[in-house]
């Protein structure tokens, strides 16, 4: 399950990262379960449900891979900022489930249809959803630890 991670902060250039969960090695992603404080499934589907939590667990573990030492806390972003866009495999799933799905109703069911649809189109125009995400270049910005007196 592909997700792309966009970060447009207000002092700096816009970046898109590719994060698949699929593709984690397992420390990584047991980095990921206890930065979240759940499963890595859970992660998914937090990102899928738009968890500020789950935007910055997934922020943080892009940009280590350019910035190796960038602790989580280090990673503050206003909530706008981070957007988590579905990667079109995800996407197609998601649309093929909600033209059969059960237990709403049906101008939910049509709703959620159009909308998953209309995402399949955006894709298509070369928007959100490319194959290749590349990473920006430069260093991510740190802030200094502040000294705990407990």
């Amino acid at each position: 399950m592909r997700f792309v991670i966009a970060y447009s902060p207000d002092d700096g250039p816009a970046q898109r990262y590719d994060f698949d969960p699929d593709d984690l090695r397992v420390a990584a992603a047991e980095d990921l379960e206890r930065k979240y404080e759940g499963s890595l499934n859970e992660l998914q589907q937090a990102l899928m449900s738009g968890s500020i939590r789950a935007k910055r667990v997934a922020l943080w573990h892009v940009l280590r891979q350019q910035h190796k030492e960038l602790r989580y806390d280090d990673v503050d972003f206003r909530a706008g900022e981070v957007e988590v866009i579905l990667g079109r495999e995800l996407l197609e799933k998601l649309h093929a489930a909600a033209q059969t799905a059960t237990g709403l109703s049906e101008d939910k069911r049509r709703a959620a249809v159009a909308a998953f649809k209309a995402q399949l189109d955006k894709s298509d125009d070369g928007e959100g959803q490319g194959d290749e995400v590349p990473a920006p270049a430069g260093k991510a910005p740190s802030k200094k630890k502040a000294v705990s007196t407990a």
